[in-house]
């Protein structure tokens, strides 16, 4: 088992490397991420979106995700950065975990 993962997430996510665990993998550059969360069985997908002359926009898809079975689209948004930053940090706070992006 991956560093406290359950067997089937760990297999979903793929290996862990050397230097990274399942629990805090690195934010990849330019803001993307996913962050998971066991009790509600989702995945989240933040990633940049297009930004216009006015605003900067973040892409948020939800997905189930049931083990074994692989994780379906829910849900897609647009949120402004600053609100999608505030969404993130709520959502850790209240038991999302990041983890790297599902294996295809």
């Amino acid at each position: 088992m991956a560093l406290g993962m359950p067997p089937s997430l760990a297999k979903t996510f793929g290996m862990p490397n050397k230097d990274r665990s399942f629990h805090e993998s690195p934010q990849k550059a330019g803001g993307e991420g996913w962050l998971y969360s066991e009790q509600q069985q989702k995945l989240c997908h933040f990633k940049p979106d297009t930004a216009t002359v006015h605003a900067q926009w973040v892409a948020i898809r939800t997905y189930s995700y049931v083990p074994p079975r692989p994780p379906e689209p829910m849900t897609r948004r647009r949120m402004l950065r600053h609100n999608a930053i505030e969404a993130w940090e709520t959502m850790r706070k209240t038991g999302w975990r990041r983890c790297p992006p599902p294996v295809r």
